[in-house]
């Protein structure tokens, strides 16, 4: 099972605060994702990420899904309305034969404009 965390980049210090973990069952074609309850509550407390902006809200929970999950959905391009040719280098640029939605958040890892997470292979 392959699998990738979550993160909040803290913009006034750089820190990384682990949020959860993101796994793929490649063969079942399932997603999960599992918060970090000791470095999610960590964060809460140093005041670095509220409960309000937390991706899920139970921190115990093993989420399961068929598609990915919206806080990482968001993060991918809308292939669907690119060229042949934009889609090709797209697929150049990230080294990649073939467009896979969780390859795409592992070699881009995620980032938007609009808010602090990042999703990193390594812990």
């Amino acid at each position: 099972m392959e699998h990738l965390y979550l993160k909040w980049l803290d913009y006034r210090t750089n820190k990384k605060y682990l949020i959860g973990a993101l796994f793929r069952d490649k063969e079942k074609g399932k997603y999960y994702f599992k918060m970090s309850r000791p470095h999610v509550e960590k964060a809460i407390q140093e005041k670095v990420i509220s409960r309000a902006m937390l991706p899920f809200y139970d921190l115990d929970k093993i989420y399961e899904s068929d598609e990915l999950f919206a806080i990482f959905s968001v993060r991918l391009p809308t292939i669907e309305k690119f060229s042949k040719e934009e889609l090709k280098e797209l697929l150049e640029d990230l080294e990649m034969d073939v467009y896979d939605e969780f390859e795409y958040l592992k070699k881009t890892k995620g980032m938007l404009e609009t808010d602090k997470y990042i999703v990193e292979e390594e812990k």
